[in-house]
C-alpha cells in the first residue's frame, strides 16, 4: 500500500533530521530543473499574476528561483522540509528510524516542481503549486504537464492491484490520470457530523487529520487500507469499512 501526500506552500529546513538516514536526489530532478529554469526567467509581475501573491511573497519567490540549483543552496529531505498542517501532524522529526524506513518505502509526495518525491529526496526551497496555469510546452498547466509521467511512474513502481491511500488535495490529484492508473485509489475524507446527522466540511481540521492518519499508518506499518480502521486521533473514526476505491468517510461530532 502506498501513502500519497502533496507538498505545502510553507517550508522550513531547520527541522532536525536523523543523521544516519540516507538521502538522494529526486528521480525527476532533470525535469524539475527545466521547470525551475522557466520560472526563473519570469518577471516579478508575471509571477504575481501566475501565483496571485503579495508584493512581499513575489520578491521572495523571485529570489528563490533566481538562486535555485546553485551549489550553495540549502536542501532538506522532503518529508522534513514542508511545514503545512499535514506535515505538522505527520511530525516526521519524532518518528523512529524503523518508522522512517517504512515511510521511505511507502510514502510518496506529489509536487508541482519535482513531480513525485520520496521522503528522503533532497529538495530546495520553492513555490510552485500544481494548480498554477503555467503553460509548459503543449500543456496549459502544471498538472497536465505531469499527468502522463506521474501516472506511468506509479504504475511501474507499484505491484499490480496494490492500493494507493491518498490524502493529497484534489488540485494535486489532477496530476494523475486515474483511468490509466492501474491501481485502486482510496481517498479518506474527513467531515464533521452535526446533531441532525448532516455533515459539514472542516477544512483546517481535515488537513490535520490527513497528516495524522499518515502518521498512524507509518507507526502501525499499515499494508492494506483496513489497517487504518483503528485510526482515532482527534476524535475521528471511520464511518465504514474501506471501499475498493473512491472516497472513504471518517467523521466526528461537529465542534
Amino acid at each position: 500500500m502506498l501513502l500519497l501526500l502533496n507538498t505545502t506552500k510553507t517550508m522550513d529546513f531547520s527541522a532536525p533530521v536523523m543523521p544516519d538516514m540516507a538521502t538522494g536526489n529526486p528521480v525527476l530532478l532533470k525535469t524539475a530543473q527545466k521547470l525551475a529554469g522557466k520560472v526563473s526567467k519570469m518577471t516579478p509581475q508575471q509571477l504575481a499574476e501566475l501565483m496571485s501573491l503579495s508584493d512581499k511573497l513575489v520578491k521572495e519567490t523571485h529570489r528563490k528561483f533566481s538562486l535555485w540549483g546553485k551549489p550553495e543552496q540549502s536542501k532538506a529531505p522532503a518529508l522534513f522540509g514542508f511545514t503545512g498542517l499535514i506535515f505538522k501532524h505527520l511530525d516526521a522529526s519524532s518518528l523512529s528510524k524503523n518508522q522512517l524506513d517504512f515511510a521511505r518505502k511507502n510514502v510518496r509526495i506529489l509536487s508541482g516542481l519535482y513531480g513525485l518525491l520520496e521522503p528522503f529526496d533532497l529538495i530546495e526551497a520553492y513555490r510552485l503549486e500544481m494548480g498554477y496555469k503555467l503553460a509548459v510546452g503543449a500543456f496549459s498547466n502544471i498538472a497536465q504537464f505531469w499527468k502522463e509521467t506521474l501516472t506511468a511512474k506509479l504504475n511501474k513502481e507499484l505491484a499490480s492491484g496494490e492500493p494507493i491511500v491518498s490524502v493529497a488535495s484534489q488540485e494535486y490529484m489532477k496530476a494523475l490520470d486515474l483511468k490509466k492508473l492501474d491501481r485502486p485509489v482510496i481517498i479518506p475524507v474527513f467531515k464533521e457530523r452535526r446533531p441532525d446527522g448532516s455533515y459539514k466540511n472542516a477544512v483546517v481540521h481535515a488537513k490535520k487529520a490527513r497528516g495524522a492518519i499518515v502518521r498512524y499508518a507509518i507507526e502501525n506499518r499499515a499494508d492494506k487500507p483496513k489497517d487504518l480502521m483503528g485510526f482515532s486521533a482527534m476524535g475521528w473514526k471511520a464511518a465504514e469499512q474501506p471501499p475498493d476505491a473512491g472516497s472513504w468517510l471518517f467523521n466526528r461530532p461537529a465542534e
